[in-house]
Formats: C-alpha cells, sequence, structure tokens
C-alpha cells in the first residue's frame, strides 16, 4: 500500500474517528417509532474512537519526543521505543543508510546481543537486498514509503535471501527514502497481542480492511498509524541530516578558514620578512652613497652604526676601531651612555673577548667573525647594554674592532627569526649573514678614511713646514730691507749731523730777531683778515673768571639740586677717566656741542665745569662760555677730577 496518495510524498493522519452510524438492529422493525439500539455497535464504534484518539496521542508524543534530537542513532532508538509499544511488538530493527557508500546506522531492540551486532556487520547487504528500488523511482518523491513483506504479499516477491539477513518474526518490513543519499528500513514484530476480530458481522465487516499490503496481524488504523510514525520519522531525520551536514559545512569552513588564515598568515610574515629585506637594502644602499663622501673614521662609525641599528631593529649598539700602534680609540655609542669604553684599556678587552668569541684563528687585513653567542663571549667586556649580535673585525694586526647590536625593540618575522627567538638573539641567520658583509664593506670605507687621515696629517706637516720656511724667509728679506733702510738711515743722520755742525758755527742772533718778527707780523695780518680770527687775548682772560666749588659741594649740587657737570678736556681724556655722568663739551666744539646738548637747558640750572692743566684751562674758557650766553650758576670744580676721585667719588669708565 502506497501512502502518498495525495501526492505530497507524505501520508495524512486520519480523522479521530468517524461519527457513530445507527444501524437497523435484528430486533427493529423498520416503521417502526421506538427502535432499540444495537447497543454491541455502539460500543465498537467507542472502543473505535477511543483507539483513534490513542494512535493520535501517541503521534503528538513521538512527534514531541523526536522533535529536539539531532543525533541519528537516538531518534532512530527512541523511535523503536515509540513505534513498538502502540503495535506491542516484541523486537523492532530500525536502520538510516547510504546505500551508494553501503554505510550507515542500525539501532534494535529486543534481539539477542549476538544477532545486534551480526546486523551491523550485515549492513552492506541490507543495502544491496532492500534498497534497489531507488534506481526504480527516482522521480518519486523521496519520502515515499514502501511495505515489502517476509513472504508472499499481494503477488510481491520477498528480496533474495532476504530472511537470511533479518532475524526471524520481524515480519512487518517497511523501506523508505529519506533524501537523495539516505533510505532507511523499519521491521517489527512479532506482536504480543494479536487483533481480535469482532464476533458479530458488524466486526467481520471492519477486518476486511487488512488488505493494506502490511502483516495481515495489523488493521487499517495501526497501519496507518505506523506510516505516520514512519513519516514523523523521516522528517526528524531530513532535519537532523541537515542540521549535522550544516555543521559539517560549518566545520569544513572552519578548518578551511583556518587553514586559509594560517596561510594568510604565512603569507603576511613572508610578505613582512620580504618588506624588512627590502627596507634594509634600501637602507644600505643609501649608506654606502653616505659614507663615500665621509672623511672621518668616527663619523663613519657613527654612521653606520645609525644605519644598523635602524635596518635589524636594534635598540641600541656600538662600533669600535681599536689602533694598538697609535693608542687610540674611535667609538661610535647609540642608545646608552659610554661606561669607559673611550678609554684604551677598556677598548682592548672588548676587542680581546669578541676576538676570542668569534672563532677568528688569524688577524689578517680584512677579517671579519661573527660571534656565535655574544653574551657569553663579551660578558665582563663593559658592555653597557645586553648584546644581541656581535661581530669582530681586523684593518691589520694592529688596527681591530667589533660591532655589537644591542636587544631588539620588536620581534621579526620569518623562518629565521623563529630560530633566533630560540636562540634569545634578535637576528635571524640570514641577518647574521647580512650584518657581516656590511661589517666587510664597512672596513673599505675605514681604510680608506684612515689612509685620508694619514695623508692629510702629512699634507698639514708638509704645509706647517713651507709655512715656516716662507716666514722665515720673509723675516730675512725683513730684516734686510731693515738694515739697508737703517744704513740709509745712518747715512743722513751722519749727513745731517754734518750740516747741522756747519750751520751751528754759522748761527747769529740776527737771523733769529728778523724771523721772529717775520711770523708775528704774519700772524696779525692772517687775524685781522680771517673773520673767524683767533683772539690774541683769550676770552676767559677778558671775563671774570667763574667761581670756584669744592667736590664735596659740587656732590652735594649734584645730589640736590641735580647740577650738570661738564668735562672741558679734549675728547681723548675724556674717554680715559671723567666723573660718573659728566658731559663733555670742549673749547673747540663748543658752539655745536652747546646746540646738541644745553640748548633746552633752564638757565638757572647748576653747572659745575672741570678739565684743565698748568699751559691749558679748558674749565675756565668753558666757564665763561656759559657766562657769556647767561646761565646763572656756572662753577669751576676746584683742583679738577683730582679732588673728586680723591674723595673716593663715582668716576667711569
Amino acid at each position: 500500500m502506497d501512502s502518498d496518495a495525495d501526492g505530497t510524498g507524505r501520508g495524512s493522519v486520519r480523522a479521530p474517528g468517524p461519527a457513530i452510524s445507527h444501524a437497523h438492529g435484528p430486533g427493529t422493525v423498520p416503521g417502526s417509532t421506538n427502535p432499540v439500539p444495537n447497543v454491541d455497535s455502539a460500543l465498537g464504534q467507542q472502543r473505535e474512537l477511543d483507539r483513534k484518539r490513542l494512535h493520535l496521542h501517541v503521534l503528538l508524543e513521538t512527534s514531541r519526543e523526536l522533535s529536539g534530537m539531532l543525533q541519528p542513532r537516538a531518534i532512530l532508538e527512541t523511535f523503536l521505543l515509540t513505534a513498538m509499544g502502540p503495535l506491542g511488538a516484541v523486537r523492532g530493527v530500525a536502520v538510516l543508510a547510504r546505500p551508494g557508500s553501503a554505510q550507515g546506522l542500525v539501532a534494535s531492540r529486543g534481539l539477542p546481543k549476538a544477532d545486534a551486532e551480526a546486523l551491523e556487520g550485515r549492513l552492506p547487504d541490507i543495502c544491496d537486498l532492500y534498497f534497489p528500488y531507488r534506481d526504480a523511482l527516482a522521480g518519486s518523491p523521496a519520502a515515499k514509503v514502501r511495505v515489502l513483506a517476509r513472504g508472499k504479499v499481494h503477488g510481491e516477491t520477498p528480496p533474495p535471501g532476504g530472511e537470511s539477513i533479518l532475524p526471524a518474526g520481524l515480519d512487518i518490513l517497511l523501506t523508505w527514502g529519506v533524501d537523495e543519499e539516505h533510505c532507511g528500513l523499519l521491521a517489527l514484530g512479532p506482536r504480543l497481542v494479536a487483533e481480535q476480530g469482532q464476533a458479530s458481522g458488524g466486526a467481520a465487516g471492519q477486518d476486511s480492511g487488512l488488505d493494506s499490503g502490511l502483516d495481515s496481524g495489523l488493521d487499517e488504523d495501526a497501519a496507518d498509524l505506523l506510516q505516520n510514525l514512519v513519516h514523523i520519522l523521516i522528517d526528524t531525520l531530513r532535519g537532523a541530516l541537515a542540521v549535522n551536514s550544516i555543521r559539517q559545512l560549518s566545520n569544513d569552513l572552519t578548518r578551511q578558514n583556518e587553514r586559509l588564515a594560517e596561510a594568510l598568515s604565512a603569507s603576511q610574515s613572508a610578505q613582512r620578512g620580504l618588506d624588512r629585506r627590502v627596507f634594509q637594502l634600501a637602507a644600505i644602499n643609501e649608506l654606502a652613497g653616505e659614507l663615500s663622501n665621509i672623511q672621518a673614521v668616527r663619523e663613519i662609525l657613527d654612521r653606520f652604526l645609525l644605519t644598523m641599528l635602524g635596518a635589524f631593529g636594534a635598540a641600541s649598539g656600538l662600533a669600535l676601531v681599536l689602533d694598538r700602534a697609535a693608542g687610540s680609540v674611535s667609538l661610535a655609542l647609540r642608545g646608552a651612555t659610554d661606561p669607559g669604553l673611550a678609554g684604551y684599556e677598556a677598548a682592548d678587552t672588548l676587542v680581546y673577548k669578541a676576538f676570542a668569541g668569534s672563532g677568528v684563528r688569524s688577524v689578517a687585513p680584512l677579517t671579519v667573525g661573527t660571534l656565535a653567542d655574544p653574551a657569553t663571549a663579551l660578558k665582563g667586556g663593559g658592555l653597557p647594554f645586553a648584546p644581541s649580535a656581535a661581530v669582530y673585525f681586523a684593518l691589520s694586526p694592529q688596527v681591530q674592532g667589533v660591532l655589537v647590536l644591542g636587544p631588539c625593540i620588536a620581534e621579526g618575522d620569518g623562518a629565521d627569526t623563529g630560530r633566533a627567538a630560540q636562540a634569545n638573539v634578535c637576528l635571524g641567520e640570514a641577518d647574521q649573514q647580512l650584518l657581516r658583509a656590511q661589517v666587510a664593506a664597512l672596513l673599505g670605507y675605514v681604510r680608506g678614511a684612515r689612509h685620508l687621515e694619514t695623508i692629510t696629517a702629512l699634507n698639514a706637516d708638509l704645509t706647517r713646514h713651507n709655512e715656516e720656511l716662507t716666514r722665515t724667509i720673509t723675516e730675512l728679506t725683513e730684516a734686510r730691507q731693515t738694515i739697508v733702510l737703517l744704513e740709509r738711515a745712518g747715512e743722513r743722520v751722519r749727513a745731517f749731523l754734518r750740516n747741522e755742525a756747519e750751520r751751528s758755527r754759522r748761527f747769529s742772533w740776527l737771523n733769529c730777531g728778523v724771523i721772529l718778527a717775520t711770523a708775528t707780523l704774519l700772524a696779525l695780518l692772517f687775524n685781522l683778515a680771517s673773520p673767524g680770527g683767533m683772539s690774541l687775548i683769550p676770552e676767559h682772560l677778558r671775563q671774570p673768571p667763574a667761581k670756584a666749588v669744592s667736590a664735596q659741594k659740587a656732590r652735594e649740587l649734584v645730589e640736590t639740586e641735580g647740577a650738570l657737570i661738564v668735562d672741558a678736556r679734549p675728547q681723548a681724556f675724556y674717554d680715559q677717566k671723567r666723573i660718573r655722568g659728566a658731559v663733555n663739551l670742549t673749547p673747540a666744539l663748543f658752539d655745536m656741542g652747546y646746540l646738541m646738548r644745553f640748548g633746552q637747558m633752564p638757565l638757572e640750572t647748576p653747572i659745575i665745569v672741570y678739565g684743565g692743566n698748568i699751559s691749558r684751562r679748558w674749565d675756565q674758557e668753558v666757564a665763561a662760555r656759559l657766562l657769556a650766553r647767561e646761565h646763572e650758576r656756572v662753577l669751576v670744580l676746584d683742583d679738577g677730577l683730582a679732588a673728586w676721585s680723591g674723595r673716593g667719588y663715582p668716576v667711569e669708565p
């Protein structure tokens, strides 16, 4: 019997039961107004309703039990318990298989342990014997349920050898398709109590509907219940398989994403390694251009060290060159304070430790050796930081050095960095080789700079010697010229002395008188003819002299009345020493100086003038001119600057 008559792929669940029908009983007279009901018929219909209600309850509980399950084996085991109970089956087997791969699950209830284990091993035979119909029903709905029989049922021939695969007594056989890959098999039996037929003809009429293709021990309602249970099982398995498939896909996607993430991480790591190598090579290329223009060893070491720190990501480092012949040290240090390595003894100790730790057995020119364990080799060498990489080098047996890099700023990437992290250093094998190659290139620049320093020193000595020789020649030339000049001067002096001696013998007072009279006459004529001619008698002698004032009184006038002090001496004397705050006003520049400094001064302001000597009385002359310009209080400092400074009053500069 096919259960999907409605074309949906799933059998319809029957209604709780038909309405109870009233038939004419044997004692009922047709047309009678008081019919006698058939009690047995009513009781039979009530039992039918109760059974259908029970079947619906079983379907509901089965649906609830299976709805939350996702494991196919648990679903099959739970379904067997649900299906065997209402049908009264003693044993049952449920199979979920993939015929294409002959794999699947077998759940059993009520079978001996040996039979259950035998079924697990005969799953391929079950697939071959009970699921060949899939090819013929490729166009049918996946959930179509087929009925098989142990023996001849409505002309169907059981699968060959079927009786030898399933245990005896499992007479109720159903197969179905879950999806394109999975098929199912349900085998139940025997039943504890067979359905009892009704003694009356009405009961016999109900049993006439058992021709359903199932075991003859099941009536139509039991067959519908079983097929509805199978459809619930199919839907539950579909959902569980779909969820498991989604989970499997999710897990596969997760694993694939993880592999892709690992591949991306490896690619990014490789890219970072390549970027780092490109950065290192670019920095080294720029360094080559910079070092070619540097001539000092110390500057070359400093620039080289700075580039290596940036290229290899080290936080600190040093580069040191020791010249044992000259007893000198060239040191470049970055990221730390010098603990004394600039000294010869400390530098010599560090270089010796680097030589011992490098494994180099000779100090031939341009020797380079990498320290495998710099932290151990340079321990006690006076380093101000923990070394992570070090390279020893030798320009010659007398000129040796070492390059040391400190801790890394950040972890690197790539396989080399992984090995470097295990060795507690920040440079991988490739970085170590690159660093060693750069140190080898550094030696060429350092050697060239040292040769240039030697040539420069030789040129400086030669230049100094040339300058000394030139200066000596110049001095000799000047001395010769001086000697010639002195000789000529001596001849002239001797000639002059001879002429003067002769003139002295010819001297007469008449000649002196004539010369004096002539000079006086010419001076008078010039003075009279010149508009600004000099007076024959000084102006200060023609006017009454200004009052004198002592140094102490002058200081009081300055402090109390704001008297102005005037220095009448020439500018040269004024610049050498003067009273603090004094104004320079000389007779020679009186008119111009007066207009610039005294034109706006009140006439009643006290003015104290100083500056004169035995032969020149500049103070009296300036005081007279100030009085001539109507200044009311013009005083002359008695004894001048000497009296003022003698009392300890301030002077300048």
